[in-house]
């Protein structure tokens, strides 16, 4: 579990890392997508893992796999669909002046690294509900870690589907 505290501030600062020069016309747009793609991702994930499931036929133990990989699937499928309609519906960036270009750039770019990480981290229930990883292992400063990473991404969703989704996923 320490390495997957860890995985989640990597996350984030990567996120950050690849955000914090775009601007904030750019930041903006991105944040739009990542959390369209999630609403998107989460519900079409689990409706293809029923149907993955159905012609897979795997053992129950490995169901868990295929849901990961159906969300995250779709998840990217969107998150690119969605940036590819911005990019050629917007391409003409919105001036601002330059320093509310470059301290909101930087602000969105943190709001769109914690969505990402938020994303992930919610995912991460997954395995969790399937007893792959162990959650009573793992020291409180990591359960905490993953849990409060997981919580913006939690509430949209449970606000966008309602709380019978955010329960698809946090529960086997």
């Amino acid at each position: 579990m320490l390495y997957v505290a860890v995985l989640m501030f990597a996350i984030f600062f990567a996120g950050f890392a690849m955000t914090v020069n775009e601007g904030m016309w750019n930041n903006a747009i991105t944040l739009f997508c990542v959390i369209l793609a999630a609403m998107i991702a989460i519900p079409g994930g689990l409706a293809l893992t029923a149907y993955v499931l159905e012609q897979a036929k795997p053992s129950p133990e490995n169901e868990w796999a295929f849901k990961f990989a159906c969300i995250w699937g779709i998840f990217f499928f969107a998150v690119m669909v969605l940036r590819l309609i911005t990019d050629r519906t917007s391409k003409v960036r919105m001036k601002f002046f330059k320093p509310l270009d470059a301290g909101g750039g930087i602000l969105l770019g943190l709001v769109v690294a914690l969505m990402l990480t938020s994303f992930s981290a919610l995912m991460l229930y997954i395995p969790f509900a399937a007893g792959v990883w162990k959650t009573a292992e793992a020291a409180p400063w990591q359960n905490q870690t993953i849990q409060s990473f997981a919580s913006p991404m939690s509430s949209a969703v449970t606000a966008f589907h309602g709380p019978e989704v955010l329960q698809q996923i946090t529960t086997q």
